[in-house]
């Protein structure tokens, strides 16, 4: 692979320049590489500004919408069902480490966790997206922008569901992360697990290989940047989450678009799946 003058984009977790690349695939915003230091993956996204680098929170709502417009949706109301199954077990596993005080979501979008945390937790979210952030400023106080303008801190807890792989430095977020909490303050975060069996499997045919996922971790590059950004780790398991006959047509569909009309059927059925390829962290920050 052949790099411009200026040479690849430097490892985020460590800082070494000399990546490698490690697979190409269409689903990607360009190809991904890997650090031979920290064995961090990322893609060479140059061309790309990544939504959460981008200037304004207008301007990140605008390419979240681009990607987003790339794959059917759900109905609105199964959508709202599952998200409220899955914000249930979250809140369960939280309140395992912490059962009350200040809670901030970063990326909650209509407030569907905020909803159901602010029965044991004071909560406030940030979100972008001015749509979405004016639906869950019905639920909580809401901030509509980026986590680095955020004028709000001495929280509790803060939770971040899929966001870390689409911010352009996850060290940096991390960092403004725990300057929000409080020393000895929860930090939980859900991001997709690169060193699980369906990678391996499907390489670049990977569920998780999407545009604007530009950061990959596994369990080691993970735990050594929660380390970095100031946390000391309690818990890192593998998750999944509920879904339903709608959602599995839903995500067969982006590979079988016939199937698009038969995912807008809704049910009351729900399950649990684990693919094994997303896994949630749960660390505390180190005082000082």
């Amino acid at each position: 692979m052949s790099f411009a003058a200026s040479g690849p984009p430097p490892c985020d977790l460590c800082g070494s320049g000399s990546p490698t690349t490690r697979l190409r695939s269409p689903r990607l915003d360009g190809p991904l590489l890997e650090c031979p230091d920290c064995g961090l993956r990322y893609v060479d996204a140059r061309s790309v500004v990544p939504a959460w680098a981008a200037p304004s929170a207008e301007e990140t709502t605008r390419i979240v919408g681009e990607t987003i417009r790339r794959f059917p949706n759900l109905p609105r109301r199964e959508e709202e069902r599952l998200n409220s199954l899955n914000a249930r077990w979250r809140l369960d596993l939280i309140r395992r480490y912490r059962d009350s005080g200040r809670l901030l979501e970063v990326g909650c979008g209509r407030g569907d966790f905020l909803k159901l945390a602010r029965s044991r937790f004071e909560v406030w979210g940030v979100e972008p997206d001015p749509a979405l952030a004016a639906v869950a400023s019905l639920e909580a106080p809401v901030f509509t922008g980026l986590l680095g303008e955020l004028p709000w801190s001495e929280f509790d807890v803060a939770a971040s569901f899929h966001v870390l792989e689409h911010v352009p430095s996850p060290s940096l977020f991390l960092e403004s992360l725990a300057g929000r909490l409080k020393p000895g303050g929860l930090l939980v975060i859900e991001t997709p697990d690169i060193g699980a069996w369906p990678y391996r499997v499907l390489g670049p045919h990977w569920r998780q290989f999407i545009p604007g996922h530009h950061f990959f971790f596994d369990r080691k590059t993970l735990t050594r940047l929660l380390s970095k950004c100031g946390f000391s780790l309690r818990s890192l398991s593998s998750v999944g989450k509920y879904a339903s006959p709608a959602l599995v047509l839903n995500r067969l569909s982006r590979r079988m678009p016939l199937l698009r009309r038969f995912a807008e059927h809704t049910s009351t059925l729900a399950f649990p799946i684990n693919p094994g390829d997303i896994m949630l962290a749960i660390a505390v920050r180190r005082p000082g």
